[in-house]
């Protein structure tokens, strides 16, 4: 077990299964951005009148002001529950059937990533390099469990810099259930060759959390660079931190 220090906490792990977007990666960066461009994608398909582009915006999760809503589709779902906002918007504004809206915003997600490229996705969180450089240098092993699909999360892990450092990975696409189900848990450890119990997960939601608890892992810790404020988390997660950067082998 290697001692690692939790912000004034000290935790004896083996490895570390962490969140992918907003807790390793900035994402309230990324997002509006993201939401904005995955909309043009979207009126290549069907015509949104002012209002219904609105909405659609405000239903993926952002607001008015530009900036994102925590605890919104994108911030806590995954990429079809995110389509799912979305179609139900289109059903409910321009009576287009769900499963054509839904299919079609996925078509269009895809050709927006591929239209526009990882590259300007992959901004990390103040710090989480140097934490992760650590963490690994101290043998500790490293994993990430995300509901974003496996090709995605490599590409953009590459492209941070920090592929060398992750030694697993678990995602929506190889697992039955999303977060907050154990699933990605048991895999992600069984692929470092460890248990759960020998494990922390760290994350920024509350389905990060309810993940770790329910896989039984070491302690579950909370970090509010993404969807949860430290009063949403406390309580709920083992440890609240500020960020990853709060992490750091004794």
């Amino acid at each position: 077990m290697i001692p690692l220090k939790f912000g004034s906490q000290v935790v004896c792990c083996r490895g570390i299964i962490f969140d992918k977007d907003g807790t390793l990666l900035d994402s309230f960066v990324i997002w509006p951005r993201l939401i904005q461009k995955r909309v043009e994608y979207i009126e290549q398909y069907f015509p949104l009148d002012a209002e219904t582009k609105k909405i659609i915006l405000k239903a993926m999760g952002l607001k008015e002001d530009n900036t994102v809503i925590r605890r919104s589709p994108i911030v806590v779902g995954t990429r079809r529950q995110t389509a799912a906002a979305v179609a139900t918007v289109l059903f409910l504004r321009l009576g287009i059937p769900w499963d054509e809206g839904l299919a079609k915003t996925l078509e269009a997600f895809a050709n927006c990533d591929e239209n526009t490229g990882l590259e300007w996705q992959a901004v990390l969180v103040p710090g989480v390099k140097e934490a992760l450089e650590r963490l690994h240098a101290s043998g500790c092993k490293l994993a990430v469990a995300t509901n974003d699909d496996l090709e995605r999360t490599m590409a953009l892990m590459e492209l941070s810099g920090l592929k060398p450092y992750i030694s697993a990975y678990a995602c929506r696409d190889e697992v039955s259930e999303s977060k907050p189900a154990p699933e990605m848990v048991f895999l992600a450890s069984e692929r470092m060759g460890l248990s759960p119990s020998e494990c922390a997960v760290v994350g920024d939601s509350l389905l990060d959390i309810e993940m770790g608890k329910r896989a039984g892992v070491k302690v579950a810790v909370g970090v509010t660079t993404g969807a949860c404020s430290a009063h949403e988390l406390e309580g709920y997660a083992d440890i609240v931190l500020p960020s990853v950067a709060a992490i750091i082998p004794v």
